[in-house]
Protein backbone atom coordinates (compact mmCIF):
# COMPACT_ATOMS: atom_id res chain seq x y z
CA UNK A 1 0.00 0.00 0.00
CA UNK A 2 2.89 2.57 0.81
CA UNK A 3 4.59 2.22 -2.59
CA UNK A 4 1.21 2.91 -4.47
CA UNK A 5 0.69 5.63 -2.38
CA UNK A 6 4.73 6.98 -3.12
CA UNK A 7 3.87 6.56 -6.76
CA UNK A 8 1.13 8.81 -6.63
CA UNK A 9 2.46 11.25 -4.35
CA UNK A 10 5.92 11.48 -6.85
CA UNK A 11 3.90 11.42 -10.18
CA UNK A 12 1.43 14.51 -8.96
CA UNK A 13 4.78 16.16 -8.05
CA UNK A 14 6.12 15.67 -11.50
CA UNK A 15 3.25 16.58 -12.87
CA UNK A 16 2.71 19.82 -10.79
CA UNK A 17 6.22 20.74 -11.65
CA UNK A 18 5.84 19.92 -15.16
CA UNK A 19 2.95 22.13 -15.55
CA UNK A 20 4.49 24.85 -13.42
CA UNK A 21 7.67 25.10 -15.97
CA UNK A 22 5.40 24.90 -18.74
CA UNK A 23 3.57 27.95 -17.55
CA UNK A 24 6.74 29.73 -17.05
CA UNK A 25 8.04 29.14 -20.19
CA UNK A 26 5.33 30.25 -21.96
CA UNK A 27 5.33 33.39 -19.51
CA UNK A 28 9.10 33.92 -20.80
CA UNK A 29 8.58 33.53 -24.68
CA UNK A 30 5.72 36.14 -24.13
CA UNK A 31 8.12 38.67 -22.71
CA UNK A 32 10.87 37.81 -25.29
CA UNK A 33 8.32 38.68 -28.53
CA UNK A 34 7.71 41.82 -26.66
CA UNK A 35 10.86 42.80 -26.52
CA UNK A 36 11.50 41.76 -30.31
CA UNK A 37 9.00 43.33 -31.73
CA UNK A 38 7.62 45.97 -29.33
CA UNK A 39 5.19 47.79 -31.92
CA UNK A 40 3.50 44.52 -32.30
CA UNK A 41 2.66 43.74 -29.08
CA UNK A 42 0.95 47.37 -28.55
CA UNK A 43 -1.19 46.78 -31.19
CA UNK A 44 -2.31 42.89 -30.01
CA UNK A 45 -2.71 44.28 -25.95
CA UNK A 46 -5.09 47.48 -27.87
CA UNK A 47 -7.43 45.20 -30.20
CA UNK A 48 -10.16 43.73 -27.61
Amino acid sequence: MKEILDFIVLALFVFFVFMFIKGFNKQQIEKHKNKIDPDKSKVDKKTP
